[in-house]
């Protein structure tokens, strides 16, 4: 499958391979894996996961993302009641500082980054603090005076209602960021699990004990997986894992290190063990052709299925014919009914 960016404001892509999601969902859950059977039943039961019916998961980086990557968010909490959905919080990732674009208007229209928290240390964002309320004040009053700029006050009206809504400040990035999300796009019954929650599991263990008791198969089956992916390869002596020094990710180079996984191990312990279909954006989708060697060099098996959704979404600025170039602003800025709505033709292809 090769996912695709779409080009035009409101288009959306999507592509899960031959079959509808919901089809070959069902039909990974029912196949028969011994070696893996019993990792899976009792890493869902730890999770408290259904056993009786398929898992379709999603996820990203807890920060302020754009609607395109929202749209996999809701399409989970819109799946019929017969599967369950999940979204993965990628609290693991590490990230130089947590920003949003901001659109404004000079002689011409641009946009200023504004930065809420720098993370110069390179700490996950589970160990990165909430700013200061006195902090976020500052911030609202630079995203207002930039977005007053615009013709179209509609954005800084959503923006207003937006940040007058977020949680107390309080707690890690990750935890706080989640349920600002929550509150800001409406319950929507889909479970988040945080990845420094699934690595602290029993299961996600027994995993990385199984991957390393065929060590030399699987460390070759990673170096070409990752060649495959685009991902850079391991060091002399690394795994590819990470371990935890004061909420910093450093190499794991042996079986007690290993704390949390990296973008290729976490994709393949999920659709081992997690979920029976795996939802990418455009991004992660590049990751997966790597994974689906892994299960088939390592466990020499077929990999389960797996598929991308992606959206465009521009700000109209000043009206609806005229919209701003950019697709990264963040997703409070935007009219997210017409979000919603845009999910009927993935939906109805399941």
């Amino acid at each position: 499958m090769r996912a695709w960016i779409p080009r035009e404001h409101g288009q959306v892509a999507w592509g899960w391979g031959e079959g509808g999601l919901l089809e070959q969902a069902w039909a990974a859950w029912r196949r028969s894996h011994p070696e893996l059977d019993r990792l899976r039943e009792e890493g869902r039961r730890e999770l408290g996961l259904p056993l009786a019916r398929p898992v379709v998961a999603a996820g990203h980086q807890p920060l302020p993302v754009h609607p395109g990557i929202l749209l996999r968010q809701l399409f989970l909490s819109a799946l019929p009641p017969e599967v369950e959905g999940v979204w993965i919080s990628v609290d693991s990732d590490a990230p130089p500082a947590v920003e949003l674009a901001i659109p404004l208007r000079r002689r011409a229209y641009t946009f200023h980054r504004l930065v809420l928290e720098r993370n110069e240390d390179r700490r996950i964002l589970a160990a990165l603090p909430v700013p200061s309320g006195a902090r976020l004040a500052r911030a609202w009053e630079r995203v207002r005076n930039r977005l007053a700029t615009l013709e179209n006050k509609a954005i800084l009206e959503r923006a207003a209602q937006a940040w007058g809504r977020l949680p107390r400040p309080g707690g890690n990035w990750a935890g706080w960021w989640e349920e600002a999300i929550a509150r800001l796009v409406g319950g929507s019954g889909v479970r988040v699990i945080p990845v420094t929650e699934l690595s602290a599991t029993r299961s996600f263990h027994a995993f990385v004990e199984l991957l390393l008791s065929r060590r030399g198969v699987f460390l070759e089956a990673y170096r070409r997986a990752a060649d495959r992916a685009g991902v850079s390869p391991l060091a002399p002596g690394e795994l590819p894992f990470w371990r935890l020094e004061g909420g910093k990710r450093r190499a794991a180079r042996a079986q007690g290190e290993v704390h949390l996984p990296r973008a290729l191990t976490l994709t393949f312990y999920l659709r081992t063990v997690v979920c029976d279909f795996f939802l990418h954006g455009v991004g992660g989708a590049r990751y997966e052709p790597g994974v689906d060697l892994l299960f088939r060099e390592v466990f020499r098996i077929e990999p389960p299925p797996w598929g991308w959704l992606t959206g465009t979404f521009l700000l109209p600025e000043p009206s609806e014919r005229k919209r701003l170039p950019g697709r990264e602003y963040p997703f409070f800025l935007h009219d997210l009914g017409e979000v919603r709505r845009s999910l009927a033709g993935p939906l109805a292809s399941l």
